[in-house]
């Protein structure tokens, strides 16, 4: 027993010490973007948890699997054919052949067994949130790494900024040394989030930038907002997945959501002798929309000023408080930026392919 305890010990003390070393409480830790991205799949726990998740119930369920790959084609038909219900409540009552292209991916889902368990749209839901869990925590990544990069690069050009003469303004050494304080703070603030985020007492991080960030969009003008495969794809994914589990719930239909497509288009129309009047139900895909423009135009706003005021400027320069002002308003409207970039890349499908 005393030799089992004692080897038990030393496999614990390795493992201590090398968590220890990993956390480097005495060094600066150096990594790429890259590397950043490797090191929290390994590290961040909301990230593992998700992953763990997904695999649980995609990876070892292959009737799942195949209902989160069916669910995802079906969007095109929840967006694009939704849009004209009279002419959809007349196709589900036909046989499942006559159903047109669009609707493929429902016919699809035909195929499955008609005595699915319930268990199994469940895990489907699971897959999805998961699957929107870990692009959080991607973004939540990309939101520190563009943070760093922006902070310190302020911090250098205040660093390689000539020193001020001797009969420099008061007021300009005060402005200045107020600029350095407002670094450091936002830089302590960040280094604490990143500690958190890797679960790691870091003495100071550097991330060095290569390719494998997330687009900027500064050069992107007027993108095709109405492509429903690019914006929202994963989004609508969970909203069509919780419709067809209701569904399940409710009986068991021969073709999986076509009790839930049919019930959810009924109440689209409004009923009596006439001839219905389609009646959309738009707020979730309105609010949706409205989010996506508006921080679509707030970032591009911000991105237009900020390289406005970069354009009058010499950044090595800081001999005048106007100049320390523009300084921090610039650095202000890149935080901007990277704040309403931040939930444009959620929704962006073409950052995930």
């Amino acid at each position: 027993m005393s030799e089992s305890v004692s080897e038990h010990a030393v496999v614990e003390g390795l493992r201590y010490a090398k968590e220890v070393e990993a956390q480097s409480p005495f060094e600066t830790v150096e990594m790429s973007w890259s590397e950043a991205d490797k090191l929290m799949q390994e590290r961040n726990r909301d990230y593992i948890v998700a992953k763990t998740a997904y695999q649980q119930a995609v990876e070892e369920r292959p009737v799942v699997r195949n209902l989160t790959d069916e669910v995802k084609n079906a969007v095109s038909f929840s967006l694009g054919d939704v849009l004209k219900p009279q002419e959809l409540l007349k196709t589900l009552n036909e046989p499942v052949t006559q159903l047109p292209k669009q609707l493929a991916s429902i016919g699809k889902l035909k195929d499955l067994s008609h005595n699915i368990e319930g268990s199994a749209w469940k895990h489907t839901a699971e897959s999805v949130d998961a699957e929107l869990k870990m692009r959080g925590e991607k973004v939540k990544l990309q939101q520190l790494l563009r943070t760093g990069e922006l902070i310190d690069a302020e911090m250098a050009k205040l660093d390689a900024a000539p020193p001020l003469p001797a009969d420099a303004d008061p007021k300009l050494s005060k402005a200045l040394q107020g600029w350095r304080g407002v670094l450091r703070d936002e830089r302590r603030k960040w280094l604490g989030e990143v500690r958190d985020f890797f679960d790691a007492e870091y003495r100071d991080v550097r991330f060095v930038k290569d390719g494998s960030g997330l687009p900027n969009y500064r050069d992107a003008n007027r993108p095709d907002l109405t492509e429903w495969d690019r914006w929202g794809w994963l989004q609508r994914s969970k909203e069509l997945v919780a419709a067809l589990r209701k569904a399940h719930d409710a009986s068991k239909p021969a073709l999986p959501g076509t009790r839930a497509v049919t019930e959810t288009l009924a109440d689209m129309v409004h009923p009596g002798d006439k001839e219905p009047e389609p009646v959309l139900k738009t707020e979730a895909v309105r609010s949706e929309v409205r989010t996506l423009i508006q921080h679509w135009r707030e970032m591009k706003l911000a991105q237009e000023q900020a390289l406005g005021l970069e354009a009058q400027e010499d950044p090595s320069s800081f001999d005048s408080i106007a100049r320390v002002d523009k300084r921090q308003a610039i650095f202000k409207l890149r935080q901007q930026e990277i704040q309403h970039s931040v939930v444009i890349w959620m929704m962006d499908e073409q950052c995930w392919q």
